[in-house]
This record gives C-alpha cells, structure tokens and sequence, in this order.
C-alpha cells in the first residue's frame, strides 16, 4: 500500500511538471516494417518483443544454473533454512531489489519505445498483479502466459463495452475482476506451487 502510495504522489507531481499527454520517446529502433505470414508489423514491436524473451530467458538460466539464483530461490523457499546453509539473506534480499530495478527499467524504457511516456503509464504496475497471480507467483512461465490471458481479456472487455455495454474504460478494470475471481478459485495460480506445511 505504501508503494501506491509513492505512486500516487510521484504521478501527481508528474503531471504538475510535464502535463498529462504522453510524450514521444527518443527513437531507438527504425519505424519500418516487416511482412511476417501476410502481417506488417512495425519493428520496434519486434524488437520489444525480442528483448523481452532474452530477458525470460535470461532469468531462467539464472535462477537455475547461478549460484546467487539458486541462493535467491532457497531464500524464497524457506529464509531459516537458507541462512542454516550459509546464505546471506541480507545480501539475497539487497541483489533483487537491484535486480527488480533493473528490470523495471528496462520494461520502462521498452513500453516508452511503443507507446511514449505519461503520467498515466503508472497503472501498467498495477495490472501486473493480476498477470503474475494468475500464472503463479513462483512460475515465470506462468506470469508469461498470464500476462497474454490479461491482455486478451482487456481487448475482448474493451470490444463488449464499446460494441454493447457502453459502460467506458471496461478494460482498465476487467484484470481486476479476473484477480478476484482467481483468488476465489485458485489462489496459488494455474503453474503456482501450492504450500504444505506440516505441524
């Protein structure tokens, strides 16, 4: 809460300094585009797309094959059970808040190239929530294809309200009723790894 708090309060003094339309961000990839299967699709739609499968990919190696990922997965587990092994869960702790900054950065900087910079972009934080609990907290795979679900399920919510309900920005607030409805169902998420604890 008190990180959509901060939120809040930074985006409010966006909008004071910069104003609320969006702003076009410095041109990395060219704008052509390239026929794939009979489809023009734009080349920085290519190249976000790359870069963030070398990420997930990236990421899957590291957890599995690093040292500090395999440390970082143990953390995760069971913090006690790590520190018992000699891991430093401190420094565990201090590598992914670096790490997550790195990467929010990154996926900033990628969604600026597509769609520019605004005030607004703030709420792209928030639908992730719904993403990753639908795939599963502990699955990158999950959050893969939980983010796709969402996506697809904004774009239907977006045609119903605009073709038949009429109710406006549908779409903003569709991902957060599927997350009710997954908390109620499945908790953990469809590639989540369900706790058992024994006393």
């Amino acid at each position: 809460m008190v990180t959509i708090g901060l939120s809040i309060f930074f985006q409010a003094i966006m909008k004071w300094m910069f104003g609320v339309f969006a702003e076009p961000f410095p041109e990395i990839f060219t704008s052509k585009s390239i026929s794939i299967l009979g489809l023009n699709i734009q080349t920085v739609y290519i190249m976000s797309g790359l870069i963030s499968i070398f990420i997930m990919i990236s990421f899957a190696i590291f957890f599995k094959k690093s040292r500090l990922g395999l440390a970082m997965r143990a953390t995760a587990f069971d913090q006690q059970a790590a520190q018992s092994l000699g891991v430093s869960v401190k420094e565990v702790f201090s590598a992914a808040w670096g790490i997550s900054a790195l990467v929010s950065a990154v996926a900033g900087v990628v969604f600026g190239i597509v769609n520019g910079v605004s005030s607004g972009i703030s709420i792209i934080g928030i639908k992730v929530f719904p993403a990753v609990i639908l795939g599963g907290l502990d699955s990158i795979l999950g959050a893969v294809l939980g983010g796709m679900v969402i996506g697809i399920l904004e774009n239907l919510a977006q045609y119903f309200d605009v073709q038949y309900l009429k109710i406006g920005n549908l779409y903003n607030i569709a991902p957060f009723y599927a997350l009710i409805i997954i908390l109620m169902i499945k908790p953990y998420g469809f590639f989540g790894t369900k706790d058992i604890e024994r006393v």
